[in-house]
């Protein structure tokens, strides 16, 4: 299963008032995916930022779904998808 950001290209099939709150709803959905895979596999933050080479403020302001201090989107997809294999997700 894929985490679900809201930067990811996505083609809504209607344009309702609902689908405008979709983005943060997805958002904080991966956030919690990932906190508790991250937390049932065992692994620090500290663990997994030296397996995937990423930032742990960058893993911190993610799982804690700080938009601001997040990397541009580029940087941020690749990231996701370090993540997304290192959890098994």
């Amino acid at each position: 299963m894929a985490l679900v950001f809201p930067f990811k290209k996505t083609f809504p099939d209607s344009t309702s008032s609902k689908d405008k709150d979709k983005p943060d709803y997805e958002f904080s959905k991966a956030i919690n995916l990932y906190s508790s895979q991250r937390e049932k596999l065992g692994i620090s933050l500290e663990e997994l930022s030296n397996k995937t080479k990423i930032s742990k403020n960058v893993l911190i302001a993610i799982e804690n779904g700080y938009k601001e201090s997040l990397p541009e989107t580029t940087y941020l997809i690749s990231m996701i998808r370090k993540l997304e294999i290192e959890l098994d997700l």
